[in-house]
């Protein structure tokens, strides 16, 4: 369960995290996806561990297992991250793009 934090930040990530799985229910691939990879840069290492906490909370729980979830965290000032969902035989189901201000260009499925 997530904790409330007034962070804007934060926020943004859980928008995110929930857009993204939406977008994946909407395809029809939730049931597919064995792995998301996270590429994220943020100013804060505790962005990580919300951003994690946020993917599973999103997950719809009738979906059964989770897939794992990679992170590979981009230090530095920035508030970018970039959601890809993968098959178990690592193929490309969904890649998001997301900031602070809303999805960047490249959303779509590959």
């Amino acid at each position: 369960m997530m904790t409330s934090n007034p962070d804007p930040q934060i926020q943004a990530i859980r928008r995110a995290a929930r857009r993204f799985t939406d977008a994946l229910a909407a395809e029809r691939m939730l049931h597919a996806t064995a792995r998301v990879e996270v590429w994220f840069s943020a100013d804060a290492p505790a962005s990580l561990f919300a951003l994690d906490e946020a993917l599973t909370s999103a997950w719809p729980q009738a979906e059964g297992a989770r897939p794992r979830h990679e992170m590979v965290w981009a230090s530095g000032r920035g508030d970018g991250l970039r959601l890809s969902a993968f098959d178990a035989a690592g193929r490309v189901l969904l890649r998001r793009s997301y900031q602070a201000a809303g999805e960047r260009k490249g959303a779509g499925h590959v």
